[in-house]
């Protein structure tokens, strides 16, 4: 349900693989489901609809807890010591809560390292942001001044010869009989007498109208003139400002428009890099603040733990005592690593010593198989956990036999009392004990392999047993060997 899945398993010549679990937990309905395509391509579902593959994980791990070979091997990594320990006694909780905020020291310290980043070349980034917003104020620019500029440079470059071509195109309109005011206006004389005539009436009120032009334009001519003068001090003083006008265009952008926006930009960054210091003084309070709660949850949790680990210890060597290892010690050794992190301040190992007189080593270095498949099942004894949930253990009977294997089947049947337990063995003592028995077989039919599963009946069940017992020879005593095995683990005795 949990790991990526290969097409591989799916079987030859089908489309598809399905996986399926119909759960009770707590009062709730769970039908999980996951399909793996031909193509590698996975689909989760929940109660028939469809879910993340992450979702149908957590709630695999809410539901189900699997002990197989690399479960066991799991007590091997002392990096796992310290989750087991808080289950031990039950201080996943407080863990959660500091891990939770050393996270939120790390991200403040993260966030204070940027904003100290920041605030190194503040002083000078502040003053050349100063400078550049003074620079585009004090140059007051207008809209369409650069165009304006132009022209009025172009008009003052020109003025002698502008000047001179106004003054002709004046005293050809307007001065002298024989300027074109005069031939309009003598014109206009020639049609008064025949005012009073309608046909020529709309004519000469034309002509009148022409020499009125003429002598707007006149006057317009004249107006332009005053005007237009050689002035070289307002040369150089147009040509400097077209100069000033193409420098900030080259330093802080193309037109008007982005100038503007780039002085708006500045002031915004100027804004934000004076509150700099107010921030981070305010984070340097808030990481000090979050230090000190961190150093406080951890020191509480390391407590906790010094203090609850001789009664987990106790609670292991009993456990282990019934799973036929007495006289095994088992110690938590707990040490300050010198640093905080999620898990807190502690450096956490298990040690053991399998004789008596023997000195206690790393359970990491010295334990076999066996005795790592009954560890991991005395400490899942001690847990407890969750009634209700389902626990499967695979491989638990590596490495034993005879009598310790039947104690294993004890225990795992005192489990079941509070969870569902499903056990896969080979063992005839751990099978006993269980209050169903399912036999898997691989069926040959049609050329191919199928696997099957059923459950099996009491006669079917002393067969399998006595089958687990004596092998492929079962004889009269392996029946009744088993079938008194079966009593016995029925009424739990052992």
């Amino acid at each position: 349900m949990r790991t990526k899945v290969s097409s591989d398993i799916i079987r030859t010549k089908a489309d598809q693989a399905e996986i399926l679990g119909h759960f009770f937990y707590k009062d709730q309905e769970f039908i999980l489901k996951r399909i793996v395509s031909t193509h590698g391509r996975s689909r989760s579902f929940l109660n028939g609809e469809p879910i993340t593959t992450t979702r149908l994980s957590e709630l695999g791990d809410t539901l189900i807890n699997i002990y197989g070979q690399n479960e066991f091997h799991y007590l091997l990594d002392r990096e796992n010591y310290i989750s087991i320990l808080d289950s031990l006694l039950y201080l996943d909780n407080e863990r959660t809560t500091l891990s939770e905020k050393v996270q939120t020291l790390r991200r403040c310290e993260s966030e204070l390292s940027a904003k100290k980043g920041e605030i190194e070349g503040q002083e000078k980034e502040m003053a050349l942001l100063d400078f550049q917003i003074d620079e585009i104020d004090q140059a007051a620019l207008q809209e369409n001044e650069e165009e304006r500029v132009k022209e009025n440079l172009k008009i003052i470059k020109e003025a002698e010869k502008i000047q001179a071509s106004l003054n002709a195109i004046y005293e050809g309109l307007y001065e002298g009989e024989e300027s074109v005011h005069g031939v309009i206006k003598r014109f206009t004389g020639l049609l008064k007498p025949f005012r009073d005539i309608d046909t020529l009436q709309g004519l000469m009120e034309r002509i009148e109208t022409i020499s009125y032009d003429m002598e707007d334009i006149s006057l317009q001519i004249r107006e332009l003139e005053k005007g237009i003068v050689f002035d070289p001090g307002e040369l150089q003083r147009l040509d400097e400002r077209l100069q000033r006008i193409y420098e900030l265009k080259s330093k802080y952008g193309k037109s008007y428009g982005e100038i503007k926006k780039y002085a708006a930009s500045a002031r915004e960054r100027l804004a934000y890099l004076k509150t700099l210091t107010t921030d981070i003084d305010g984070l340097e309070k808030k990481r000090t603040s979050l230090a000190q709660e961190v150093q406080h949850l951890a020191q509480r949790l390391s407590e906790e733990r010094k203090k609850g680990t001789k009664s987990v210890e106790k609670a292991i060597v009993n456990e282990l005592g019934f799973l036929s290892m007495k006289g095994m010690q088992f110690h938590i050794e707990i040490s300050n690593k010198g640093t905080i992190d999620e898990n807190g301040m502690d450096d956490i190992d298990f040690l053991i010593s399998t004789n008596p007189g023997e000195p206690l080593k790393p359970l990491r270095k010295i334990a076999s198989g066996g005795e790592l498949s009954r560890i991991m099942l005395a400490i899942k004894r001690v847990i407890g956990g969750d009634e209700g949930k389902t626990l499967i253990f695979d491989e638990v009977d590596a490495g034993i036999g005879g009598r310790v294997a039947d104690l294993v089947g004890k225990r795992l049947q005192d489990l079941a009392s509070k969870h569902q337990v499903i056990c896969i063995t080979h063992l005839p003592q751990i099978a006993t004990y269980a209050d169903r028995h399912f036999l898997v077989e691989k069926v040959f039919a049609k050329g191919s392999a199928r696997t099957e599963i059923k459950q099996i009946d009491n006669s079917e069940r002393v067969q399998e047993v006595a089958r687990m017992m004596g092998g492929a020879t079962i004889t009269e005593k392996t029946i009744q060997r088993a079938e008194e095995m079966i009593r016995h683990a029925t009424k739990g005795i052992h």
